[in-house]
């Protein structure tokens, strides 16, 4: 019997983490479209609404200003971090040269991430990890 150190399980009839997580990395591949059918959205789109609406299920039920509970703080971190390694997979093509084994250059095409993924997706990092410790910090009466 396999041992699980995720929430749920195969016997209660809850997801695993790992199960939850490939349902979203396959409707983001998907484009929201599980059918299968070609009629998903962008990746982009997939991917914003996904952060939308894990923001709204973490964060809709605080009526206050008030520090986070650890476990809300810890999934929206995992959570996050799980969204988020997607963009290092959504890449561009870029002409590059290669010298060949006799010494003739050639153009190939090569792999690298989206400028604008690779200037913003650290900046947004940052700008959370510092709203989380603003919010860990406050407390309003």
């Amino acid at each position: 019997m396999a041992r699980s150190s995720e929430k749920g399980g195969a016997g209660d009839g809850q997801p695993t983490e790992m199960e939850m997580m490939k349902e979203r990395f396959a409707k983001l591949l998907l484009g929201e479209d599980m059918s299968g059918g070609g009629k998903g959205v962008s990746s982009a789109l997939a991917l914003s609404n996904a952060i939308t609406n894990l923001a709204a299920s973490v964060f809709g039920e605080q009526w206050k200003l008030e520090p986070m509970a650890a476990e809300r703080k810890a999934r929206w971190r995992r959570e996050v971090d799980w969204l988020l390694s997607v963009t290092e997979h959504i890449v561009e093509f870029v002409a590059s040269n290669q010298v060949g084994k006799d010494g003739t250059n050639m153009e190939i095409m090569t792999t690298q991430q989206r400028k604008d993924l690779h200037m913003n997706i650290p900046a947004l990092r940052k700008l959370d990890a510092m709203l989380i410790v603003i919010k860990q910090h406050s407390i309003i009466d």
